[in-house]
């Protein structure tokens, strides 16, 4: 699949995603890899990880960017988590800030979904430390 996704700097940028499916109990989760569709002098990758924790719910796990600057600030998670929630028929949501149980989310992380919540792309629910997408009624 190839995302086109618009900068801050105002620019477009294209992206290629391979897609790795992985079987866990509940059903299946996924890999995502993103990458320049143009090939660049500057290698880097955007790689997140998506367990299942419910038939109908998807817990982003892992989220690392490493594409290049000119990628950075491009929006790839809000562009790509509506074709995830399509893919696998589910809602997704977030790891929470909780290391003692396990998940953490970093601050890059929180800022990405923190803009997906202004553009009304997720909710946030302060209980339980989540966004989700897409957002709750």
């Amino acid at each position: 699949m190839c995302l086109f996704l618009e900068c801050k700097s105002g620019h477009q940028r294209a992206v290629e995603v391979r897609v790795e499916l992985v079987a866990d109990p509940p059903g299946t989760g996924g890999l995502y890899h993103a990458r320049p569709a143009v090939p660049t002098s500057r290698a880097g990758e955007f790689f997140v990880s998506f367990l299942r924790v419910e038939p109908d719910l998807l817990r982003q796990e892992f989220v690392e960017n490493g594409l290049p600057a000119d990628f950075q600030g491009c929006g790839i998670m809000s562009a790509l988590l509506p074709h995830v929630a399509v893919r696998h028929a589910a809602r997704i949501c977030s790891s929470r800030q909780r290391p003692r149980e396990g998940e953490t989310r970093s601050d890059d992380v929180t800022g990405a979904w923190q803009s997906m919540v202004r553009h009304r792309l997720a909710s946030y629910d302060a209980v339980e430390d989540r966004f989700y997408h897409p957002p709750q009624s």
